[in-house]
């Protein structure tokens, strides 16, 4: 688990549950159910599948991964079979079941643009979460919590909403990271980290796996550089839309000079200056009209 940055609250839960599936001999002699049944939300790339797997590492136990998209048939009945066959699986191990695209399945039943089969996998679901054994710890994850069946969330123990990591997670994802690929120099990572806003756990690995290339292969890798590699990334190396100079006023904001700004976007510095320029005052003058606008409602 120390490898997983989550705000210190969400962290305590997680290890509050796995004290007790550790413990789960005691509680089961009080007839004490320990806490297996863990419904992770949140946005793509902000750290579900890899806290499934840190859980599993801290109590040494195996993962059957499903992706519940992948069960869902169109012939009649199949998909409800294909979901008992899963948990008939691993009824009889010591095991974590994390399933994945949970919202494919579990979605609300009173959604009617679903199919009255889906409908039925639904209560089929319900029915192997109640005669789910003791020993079968079960992770589900979505992005979609908003589509799931209101009688879905009362079978979980603990449900967790994990987000985008604020300031202080990134910048220790980002040293965590640089040092795993030996990216080494003086980096202000307080900067990258401000800089960084937006950005879940998966966008912050593929830029420091970037970062940790350009290491490599160029000697004396510096600030300016992992500044310029996500400079591009965020901007999908394009240099003419709308929302290209979004990242380039919020870059700005943040401090990042203009040089490796246009640097990383491959215009001349005189360019981007005037196109900065010519935003900004046009801002400015929106900003104007709008206060102008309130003032004579206001009167």
């Amino acid at each position: 688990m120390k490898d997983v940055i989550l705000p210190g609250s969400q962290l305590e839960v997680i290890q509050q549950v796995i004290n007790e599936q550790k413990n789960a001999d005691k509680f089961l002699k009080h007839n004490l159910t320990p806490a297996n049944r863990m419904l992770l939300c949140g946005p793509p790339g902000c750290g579900k599948t890899m806290t499934a797997y840190a859980i599993a590492h801290e109590l040494q136990i195996p993962v059957a991964y499903v992706r519940l998209d992948g069960l869902v048939s169109s012939y009649l009945g199949q998909t409800s079979t294909n979901l008992r066959k899963v948990f008939d699986a691993v009824r009889d191990k010591h095991i974590i079941l994390f399933l994945d695209e949970f919202d494919a399945i579990a979605k609300k039943r009173d959604d009617s643009n679903e199919l009255g089969e889906l409908k039925r996998v639904v209560t089929t679901l319900l029915q192997n979460f109640d005669n789910m054994p003791p020993n079968v710890f079960l992770i589900a994850a979505t992005n979609h919590e908003q589509l799931l069946d209101p009688a879905i969330w009362r079978r979980f123990n603990v449900t967790i909403q994990l987000g985008l990591p604020d300031v202080d997670n990134r910048k220790k994802l980002i040293e965590k990271w640089f040092q795993e690929f030996d990216i080494s120099g003086k980096f202000n990572y307080r900067t990258l980290a401000s800089i960084s806003e937006g950005l879940s756990c998966a966008n912050i690995l593929e830029w420091a796996k970037a970062c940790g290339k350009e290491n490599v292969l160029k000697k004396g890798f510096k600030m300016e550089d992992a500044t310029i590699i996500l400079i591009r990334q965020l901007t999908k190396y394009s240099n003419n839309n709308e929302d290209t100079w979004k990242v380039i006023l919020r870059m700005k904001k943040a401090g990042v000079s203009e040089k490796n700004i246009a640097k990383a976007l491959g215009v001349p510095a005189t360019t981007l200056n005037y196109q900065i320029g010519k935003r900004l005052n046009a801002g400015k003058e929106e900003e104007a009209n709008e206060r102008s606008a309130t003032e004579s409602v206001d009167s």
